[in-house]
């Protein structure tokens, strides 16, 4: 091999490698990229978690509990005073004062998406056709104080450990705590897939809530 073509042969291994690195940085972006998503999905485990497993180090959930780092007593108080303030304006969340419609415990939530400004949910408001009719009955209800508290094993297995309760307003005027375990899911006329409470005429024939299926016992 002459001087001209071993060099040809050093340039083209030297793109090679320049190439190969970026490629192994973004596919090993790709795979981690697609855990989490799974994981915020809330994936089911692909098989059963054996007692004594021990769970993946570095998954575990970012933020305090809210029912011990919080101030769920403050909250209910909040909860009385935005049922009498919706009650005195047909239910309609947007005219009752801005203060009463964030809880400060929201920044401890499970979920990321119930931090924002959407963690008190009012799902039925008045003249709005696209609101789930079963809710006509709840005025509001907050997830914050609910988690699932996933743990991660190999294999891509997860399993929950729930706690908490999600706090749910009703138009009669009781606010209770219903354990998560409680909660079930049905489909709506609206054919949304959505949470249902003890009470609700639904709840005897919806469906077991699939994200505590595998609760650890």
């Amino acid at each position: 091999m002459n001087a001209a073509n071993a060099g040809k042969g050093t340039n083209a291994r030297n793109r090679t490698k320049r190439f190969a690195l970026p490629l192994a940085i973004a596919l090993l972006a790709a795979i981690l990229m697609g855990w989490n998503l799974r994981r915020s999905q809330g994936q089911m485990p692909t098989g059963a978690v054996q007692a004594g497993e021990v769970p993946l180090k570095g998954f575990e959930a970012k933020t305090l509990d809210a029912t011990k780092a919080g101030d769920p007593d403050a909250a209910m108080r909040q909860l009385h005073e935005l049922m009498d303030a919706m009650r005195a304006n047909n239910w309609n969340p947007i005219k009752v004062p801005r203060s009463l419609l964030t809880l400060a415990d929201a920044r401890f939530a499970e979920d990321p998406a119930d931090r924002g400004a959407a963690h008190i949910v009012f799902p039925s408001l008045p003249d709005v056709p696209e609101c789930v009719p079963e809710y006509e009955p709840i005025a509001f209800y907050t997830n914050i104080y609910a988690r699932y508290n996933r743990s991660y094993y190999k294999g891509d297995r997860s399993q929950s450990h729930p706690t908490g309760y999600v706090i749910v307003g009703w138009k009669d005027g009781r606010i209770e705590k219903v354990p998560i375990m409680q909660v079930r899911t049905f489909v709506s006329r609206n054919s949304d897939v959505t949470d249902c409470f003890p009470g609700m005429p639904e709840y005897a024939t919806a469906k077991p809530n699939v994200m505590v299926s595998d609760a650890a016992k």
